[in-house]
């Protein structure tokens, strides 16, 4: 895990934010696929960092957790899992 959110890869600055419940298998899933695909990220307890995920759209929220946010795009655990290394550069590329 990145100690912060921003993180300089390939010449791309990359935000991104694993929203997590403490004690959540899905969240130490999504945990893992984000290693595996050597996604930098900074993951933040709900519970300790209530004004951060009080800015995430109620629609996203509703969603559930794990909620990964990379700049202004939401991610489910579903979409999570379905992350392949390509699109997230491809992704991040655009928005910047």
């Amino acid at each position: 895990m990145i100690k912060s959110s921003s993180y300089r890869l390939n010449r791309q600055y990359i935000d991104s934010i694993l929203f997590i419940l403490p004690g959540c298998t899905k969240c130490r899933k999504a945990e893992s696929k984000l290693r595996e695909l050597n996604i930098p990220y900074q993951a933040y307890n709900i519970f300790e960092h209530r004004a951060l995920f009080q800015s995430v759209p109620i629609e996203k929220k509703s969603e559930g957790l794990p909620l990964l946010k990379i700049q202004e795009n939401y991610y489910s655990l579903t979409e999570i899992l379905d992350l392949k290394k390509q699109e997230v550069s491809i992704r991040t590329k655009v928005g910047r």
